[in-house]
């Protein structure tokens, strides 16, 4: 069995370990980049939002190298996220292709298990030590990149820190124990503390949105990066982590469910799919906080964060926070986008 999935960030670190911990082998595609985004753009309905063309374009790649599976996330709900997995089966096959098609989601766990059975070194032992190793894998990607993106601003040797960080990456993708991730992580958090040399107080801004273009920064030009080395201190809302301990672990979803409904009644009292209502919440959270602005990314005709959009309008003018708006897909001008990122920064700087 030849398994690939597509690229979301570095979430391919940990669902690689755990295949390759079953012994399948994993095919997968290059970083996101033009040539890809052209690969899905080429068979994706024009009207298709950004992260279908992205996924599309990462899967046609690998099939073409050998895959014989594919591993997609499913979804339910107003949301297409939910329809990505059908489409695409639909797409590849009429386009010739033959391949097995999993859909990973709660209520297909029973069908995944019955199809991964086929893999060489399959056992229910093994299936755990690769879930609970790639599980701590992807906690660790999550940490480490949330912990550089808060720390790099006040880091004058923004290299060196670059270097440090890459370094932790790849010692977490070749990693086979949970108790050297552990230490790893720990002394890397501590070497990015020491390298804090910039004292005065910067702006921060909360990163909201949609979850796949909020972590795969290609698909948001890499927005954050951007940021930073003009001093601005980024916070992400969702991580990947994050986003699987929600919708997977039913206690923590039941906890979020909740606490979202109470924190956001009267701004959204229902959900309207997506990531929609977490948009609005993690708004509510942040402004709080006394962030100084907010950064809503969405790909254009995403219809839960268009809801979303209206909502923030109101927060803004309530909690005094700036919202800027940013939609994304392939027609982008990066230009324009620098020109408005620019503008927001000079706002946020004229806070502190």
């Amino acid at each position: 069995m030849k398994i690939t999935f597509p690229h979301m960030g570095r979430v391919y670190i940990p669902l690689r370990s755990i295949f390759e911990e079953l012994g399948a082998e994993v095919i997968m595609p290059p970083a996101n980049n033009n040539c890809i985004k052209e690969l899905g753009l080429r068979y994706a309905p024009e009207y298709a939002c950004i992260p279908f063309k992205l996924i599309l374009g990462n899967i046609l790649y690998s099939l073409e190298k050998g895959a014989d599976t594919v591993i997609m996330l499913g979804g339910s709900g107003p949301c297409r996220f939910g329809y990505f997995g059908y489409m695409l089966n639909l797409i590849l096959k009429d386009i010739g292709f033959s391949f097995n098609f999993i859909n990973l989601e709660p209520s297909s766990i029973l069908s995944v298990l019955t199809q991964l059975k086929h893999l060489p070194q399959f056992s229910y032992s093994k299936l755990a030590s690769g879930i609970l190793l790639g599980w701590e894998k992807l906690r660790a990607l999550d940490a480490l990149e949330k912990n550089f993106w808060n720390m790099i601003p006040y880091i004058a040797c923004k290299n060196k820190a670059k270097d440090l960080y890459d370094q932790a990456v790849k010692y977490i993708a070749r990693c086979s124990n949970i108790t050297g991730l552990r230490k790893m992580c720990s002394e890397y958090q501590t070497q990015l503390g020491s390298m804090k040399d910039i004292r005065e107080l910067l702006p921060r801004v909360c990163m909201l949105g949609d979850i796949y273009t909020l972590n795969e920064p290609y698909s948001n030009y890499f927005i954050e990066k951007y940021l930073s080395d003009r001093g601005i201190q980024v916070t992400r809302s969702i991580y990947t982590s994050t986003w699987v301990k929600n919708n997977f672990v039913p206690w923590s979803r039941h906890r979020i469910n909740m606490e979202m409904l109470r924190c956001v009644r009267g701004y959204m009292n229902n959900r309207v799919g997506g990531n929609g209502m977490e948009t609005i919440y993690n708004a509510l959270k942040y402004a709080d906080m006394g962030y100084d602005g907010i950064l809503h990314i969405m790909p254009i005709t995403c219809m839960p964060e268009i809801v979303s959009r209206q909502v923030l309008a109101k927060i803004s003018r309530e909690k005094k926070i700036s919202v800027m708006h940013i939609t994304v897909d392939e027609h982008n001008d990066r230009t324009l986008l620098e020109t408005r990122l620019e503008a927001f920064v000079e706002i946020l700087s004229q806070k502190i």
